[in-house]
């Protein structure tokens, strides 16, 4: 006789694997936002030579890989003092930026933070599956 019951591992995977597509698209669509208003406020400030090397600026000048600059715009913004000691080193310039971009940003790291984190817990998940079910068979 089967059970009734829903499966529950399915329900989880179901549930992980729309969530992190979900908040993908999401972030996709945050980033071409964000992207578009960054790379006119910052680019003629920090996209030069002494925080990007001559590749990463030929990289980073065309589309898709334009889109990896702002978030190095984004974390700049956000964790000002980390950026300022790691890639930006010597920049003593305020940024002009406004309070929205600065929560906009924060925003948009913590999302990216979330998703990674679900990818993670997906894989653990499907792993930890894979080990017990082969473990009791």
């Amino acid at each position: 006789m089967q059970l009734a019951e829903p499966h529950i591992i399915w329900i989880i995977a179901v549930s992980l694997i729309a969530s992190g597509l979900a908040l993908s698209f999401i972030l996709l669509l945050f980033l071409i936002v964000m992207h578009n208003i960054l790379y006119r406020r910052l680019d003629h400030i920090l996209f030069r030579e002494p925080w990007f090397s001559s590749a990463e600026i030929a990289m980073f000048s065309s589309w898709p890989l334009s889109l990896i600059r702002s978030v190095h715009y984004m974390f700049l913004i956000t964790y000002s003092k980390r950026s300022r000691r790691k890639r930006f080193i010597g920049l003593k310039q305020e940024l002009p930026v406004g309070k929205h971009l600065r929560i906009a940003s924060r925003i948009y790291l913590y999302i990216l933070f979330l998703t990674a984190i679900i990818g993670i817990s997906f894989f653990l998940f499907l792993g930890g599956v894979y080990a017990i079910d082969n473990w009791f068979n």
